[in-house]
């Protein structure tokens, strides 16, 4: 919590050195929270809460059936900290089938949620795959692409996100991270404010 909070404390203080200076930037609080067996998350309550966004995703036991994989994940997105889910299918093109998984229950269960579900632009993921994104509009959700960068020269992994999204016809207002800065705080406020907790 100790790291936590000493991260927290710099993004406050580039944020007012950015207003101070002018700078177009806004730098947001976010982590990436594993889905345990059981669809908890992996921070305590309090933790996730001093974030303003949660992305929840599942990086183990691919090996569950649907029924009880789909369950899981679904629990997580009724989390009140849940945000966004990460990469819902788990795939790896050419090296990992995705989960076992009954995608239109947990799209239905972002909708119900008001979970954003994200286009993983990694070229080994491309996750949401294009063929569910019409099925995500009907639904009204949305969508984030994110690069999955684990150091800064993956960031321009995102334009193959960009790509995967103009195929499956994703328009522009559907992408929650084309939001100005402004816009998407205001987003993350108003999803803390929905949350119920416990």
């Amino acid at each position: 919590m100790d790291r936590i909070r000493a991260q927290h404390e710099e993004i406050d203080r580039l944020n007012a050195r950015a207003r101070q200076k002018k700078w177009a930037f806004t730098l947001f609080k976010g982590i990436e929270s594993d889905i345990r067996d059981d669809g908890s998350l992996d921070y305590p309550d309090a933790v996730l809460a001093s974030f303003d966004f949660v992305i929840a995703s599942v990086h183990s036991r691919f090996d569950l059936d649907q029924e009880a994989q789909t369950a899981r994940v679904i629990k997580a997105l009724a989390h009140p900290a849940t945000t966004m889910l990460g990469h819902p299918t788990g795939r790896l093109l050419r090296r990992r089938e995705g989960l076992k998984l009954d995608v239109d229950a947990v799209l239905r269960a972002c909708a119900e949620h008001g979970v954003v579900v994200e286009l993983n632009a990694h070229p080994e993921r491309l996750d949401l795959d294009w063929r569910w994104h019409a099925r995500a509009l009907e639904l009204g959700l949305r969508l984030s692409i994110n690069p999955d960068a684990h150091a800064a020269g993956e960031l321009v992994q995102y334009r193959y996100g960009v790509e995967i999204a103009r195929k499956g016809r994703v328009p522009a207002a559907s992408i929650l991270n084309h939001l100005e800065a402004a816009a998407l705080a205001e987003f993350f406020r108003s999803r803390k404010r929905r949350a119920i907790w416990p």
